[in-house]
């Protein structure tokens, strides 16, 4: 063998023949032997600091290269992506299956998301919709036993009432005592001047943790704001014609994730408004299909959610649009 052909092969993965030898050995015990760094390092006579080392090394240079064969992989990967491009707290995506219905795995995988978020005593302010009530009822045993206090973000006692129903009658729930929308702006301003309106909308303000649904123009008669009667099919159009794509708590976005300008609407709607849930600490948004992949994609860029429980071909829809 001519002394070039000996040295770029001593010189595989740029370690030396008797360093990678070593680390070959050090990573076969490790992951395919199952032994802990400590009795790697009694086998090879090498102190643990020096095993955990060459691993490090092995991973960074190539010789090591692990490899996940799970139907999570892909999962994993987008949630990581949707993390990375949007800055994200949190990132939940759930395998694309037929059943359960969308809504339910959506309600129980932010369930899920939501205990490992909320601290014990922390107060969890919810939006109305079909998916966020299913994450309520799947929450419901943990928000009692970690005495979490709930509070809603918009009015309408009607749509939050198959998520409530299902708490502990000790759970503390404070919900806003007047309709999600009303009749004009004045009616809206007298409302939200009351005392028992006025203070639970400070303390959805408040919150620590917040959940919302997040709702589809491209949903035309299944979107959760039209089937409860807040918009009617004329107006579901005209904020189509005005560039709507969707909506958070009533509140429509343009695809760029500001708000579609003079909609009467904003200005009927009692609850939070859209740039105060923003201020809030942790807003998870919970929705998934790839009709609402814009939707979805705005409310990310115009910053209203900092964390995202979807599943998987709605997570590519919307990586998709960045594109």
């Amino acid at each position: 063998m001519s002394d070039k052909r000996a040295t770029e092969e001593s010189q595989l993965y740029g370690l030396p023949m008797a360093e990678e030898e070593l680390l070959a050995r050090v990573a076969w015990s490790y992951y395919h032997d199952g032994l802990t760094q400590n009795d790697i390092g009694e086998r090879l006579g090498l102190p643990r600091l020096k095993i955990s080392r060459l691993l490090e090394k092995g991973r960074q240079s190539g010789v090591i290269r692990v490899q996940i064969n799970s139907r999570y992989e892909g999962c994993l990967a987008l949630e990581t992506e949707l993390q990375k491009r949007f800055n994200l707290k949190l990132a939940r995506v759930l395998p694309a299956h037929n059943t359960p219905p969308m809504s339910t795995r959506l309600g129980i995988g932010a369930a899920q998301s939501l205990m490992g978020v909320l601290e014990p005593g922390q107060l969890l302010a919810v939006g109305f919709g079909e998916t966020t009530m299913n994450c309520l009822q799947h929450l419901s045993g943990f928000i009692g036993s970690q005495q979490i206090r709930l509070v809603t973000l918009s009015g309408g006692v009607g749509p939050y009432m198959t998520g409530v129903s299902q708490l502990d009658a000790a759970c503390s729930v404070s919900m806003i005592p007047a309709p999600l929308r009303v009749s004009s702006p004045d009616v809206a301003e007298i409302l939200r001047k009351e005392a028992s309106v006025r203070d639970v909308i400070l303390a959805a303000m408040a919150a620590d943790v917040a959940v919302v649904g997040i709702g589809a123009i491209d949903q035309r008669r299944d979107a959760t704001i039209l089937r409860s009667g807040y918009i009617s099919e004329g107006e579901q159009l005209m904020y189509a014609r005005k560039g709507a794509v969707g909506d958070i708590l009533g509140y429509f976005l343009q695809a760029d994730g500001s708000l579609v300008e003079e909609l009467e609407i904003h200005r009927e709607l009692l609850g939070v408004r859209l740039h105060d849930l923003a201020q809030l600490p942790t807003i998870i948004g919970v929705a998934g299909g790839k009709d609402k992949a814009n939707a979805i994609y705005a409310a990310l860029t115009g910053r209203y959610i900092n964390g995202l429980v979807t599943e998987e071909e709605t997570a590519r829809a919307v990586l998709a649009l960045m594109e």
